[in-house]
């Protein structure tokens, strides 16, 4: 697939670390002098620098930032932090539990009253933050509801306190002087290290609880799949208060590759050529939207056919040996930068069409599938197992079963090994909920395993839709179908009672670029949508049928993963069916 061989062996280039530390000493050992991360700084007059962080220093400036930590006396407690990701959020993120205490990662995009639960349950002594969080922070801790105290600045240094480099410069007289209370402390890779809280669609987040021994065997395990080249680029775009964006570094850490930060959504084609950026963790709806934006392009310059014919070409001289994917399709793959070789999909389902497009341009596009209790992956495709519409194969050092399946083989997705959470935070009832005694762990999700072992997501437990006949609908098998027409940005499925059964009915969000493209009103895409409707439905089972729709222009309220909050969001649909008298 994609030009590479069909087994690396990385079982002999990789072992499991004990814990964060272990990890990030073998690396400043084997990578030295390679770049580990690069950040950009802006000076006044908008000059552009970067700075270059080595992995000898990056462990290095690790050890600083823990020693002063544990002189300030946080040793053993919980440090949470909240930013846009950086150089020195990672740094913080790294330092933490590899010798200070638990880090409890917050989501940047949470409101202030959410912000101070989640630093009250978690009992936080001291957070680091980005400077536009200081006013807030400052307000939670001077309420006294929690038992906050300490803020420390990760861009500059808030009133009464200090920022990332003063706290280093202090680790780094502490260090000079002798201090090994950082550097030689006992790390238990069984016990809590990192405190996530999860972004939950139909219910209150609660608190995950990960270990080093979590994390590291979730490592090892994407270790022994995923290839990676040593002049890799990653561009950390994914939120990396979430687990998928934050394991993701660790794989890269552990690999010696350079880490580089993204400006902003609008200037990701620009960063791709920056910094030469070959790999990125990315949601499906990022990546939907590129490979739209890629095929709009194509259709537009009348290639079309010449796309095809140059599909076929490659795919005949692959049976003989030859690779030409990249050659053929430079002109596309230039676009993105012109090095972008590995796209890594996660936390939601991506569209099958849009993973073989890509994959077809020469650029490895996989899918994977876990969560924050498993810190996260479960399965994924790999070089070696790409098969459309599957999340791939489970990691070879994880069990799992289907649990109760149907006729059709689908059930609950069942899962355990050294990656599942330890629980969650003071909620023993809950974790009792899907944490078996034995260490089986209930996802919640409904799969099924085909028989050379590709693990197939139907859907979310509880989003199934149950008719009267008794037959199930998964709505985002549907949703997928929807969502791969071009003037569609995203859809959900939603059920409504009728006499005594449940009609299937459709929320379409468009996209206006479409509309103004294509000189369109929302009238005439009303009618279109109709008629594709029409065709989709005949292509399921008849009781999959939706019987009714509505267009809108307002996006789904979605977590930061971009998954749509489904009970949230139908209290947002049922007023708009009420303003459009649809009820």
């Amino acid at each position: 697939m994609n030009g590479y061989k069909s087994n690396y062996h990385l079982e002999r280039k990789f072992r499991e670390f004990s814990d964060m530390r272990d990890l990030l000493r073998e690396s400043a050992i084997k990578y030295s002098e390679k770049v580990a991360y690069i950040t950009k700084i802006k000076g006044p007059k908008k000059e552009v620098n970067y700075i270059k962080t080595t992995y000898k220093s990056l462990l290095r400036q690790v050890e600083e930032l823990g020693t002063a930590l544990v002189d300030y006396g946080l040793k053993g407690e919980k440090i949470a932090i909240l930013g846009e990701n950086s150089f020195h959020w990672c740094l913080a993120w790294l330092a933490v539990p590899s010798g200070v205490g638990v880090v409890v990662p917050l989501d940047k995009g949470l409101p202030a009253d959410e912000l101070k639960s989640l630093i009250k349950r978690s009992n936080a002594k001291a957070v680091f933050a980005d400077s536009k969080y200081f006013a807030t922070l400052e307000a939670i801790r001077d309420s006294g509801e929690t038992n906050l105290y300490m803020i420390f600045g990760l861009d500059k240094a808030p009133d009464g306190s200090c920022d990332i480099g003063e706290i280093m410069a202090k680790g780094a007289e502490l260090l000079n002087g002798g201090d090994r209370s950082y550097v030689d402390a006992e790390i238990d890779r069984e016990k809590m290290s990192y405190l996530l809280f999860t972004s939950g669609t139909t219910q209150a987040s609660k608190g995950v609880m990960l270990s080093h021994k979590n994390l590291m065997s979730v490592n090892y395990g994407m270790n022994l799949e995923e290839y990676f080249v040593p002049d890799d680029v990653c561009m950390l775009f994914l939120p990396l208060h979430h687990i998928f964006g934050a394991q993701g570094m660790v794989t890269f850490l552990s690999q010696g590759i350079t880490n580089v930060f993204c400006d902003g959504i609008k200037y990701i084609s620009a960063n791709f050529k920056e910094y030469g950026v070959s790999v990125m963790m990315v949601v499906p709806l990022l990546l939907e939207k590129v490979y739209k934006k890629i095929m709009k392009g194509v259709e537009k310059e009348g290639k079309l056919e010449t796309l095809e014919k140059g599909k076929k070409i490659c795919a005949a001289s692959e049976k003989v040996g030859i690779y030409l994917r990249r050659k053929v399709f430079k002109q596309i793959i230039d676009q993105l930068g012109g090095r972008m070789r590995f796209f890594i999909s996660g936390a939601a389902p991506l569209d099958p069409v849009v993973a073989k497009g890509l994959n077809d341009l020469g650029i490895l596009t996989v899918s994977g599938y876990g969560l924050t209790e498993t810190a996260p992956t479960i399965a994924s495709e790999t070089y070696r197992y790409v098969k459309a519409g599957s999340v791939g194969k489970q990691l070879t050092n994880l069990e799992v079963r289907i649990d109760e399946p149907n006729e059709d083989g689908i059930g609950e997705l069942v899962v355990k090994g050294d990656g599942v959470m330890l629980g969650y935070y003071d909620d023993k009832e809950a974790t009792d909920e899907v944490l078996e005694p034995d260490g089986w762990f209930h996802t919640g999700d409904l799969a099924y395993i085909d028989s050379e072992g590709y693990v197939f997501i139907s859907g979310r437990k509880k989003n199934v839709i149950v008719l009267k006949n008794g037959k199930n609908v998964f709505p985002e098998e549907i949703e997928e179908l929807v969502n791969r027409l071009p003037y569609v940005s995203e859809s959900m499925l939603f059920p409504r009672r009728k006499s005594d059964d449940l009609t299937l009915w459709l929320k379409v969000v468009y996209d206006q670029e479409y509309l103004d493209e294509y000189n369109m009103r929302v009238e005439d895409l009303e009618k279109k949508f109709a008629d594709d409707l029409e065709e989709i439905n005949a292509s399921m089972p008849s009781y999959k049928a939706v019987k009714r729709f509505f267009i809108s222009d307002k996006p789904t309220i979605k977590t930061t993963t971009a998954k749509t909050k489904r009970v949230e969001e139908m209290l947002v649909i049922e007023e708009e069916l009420k303003e459009r008298n649809l009820i």
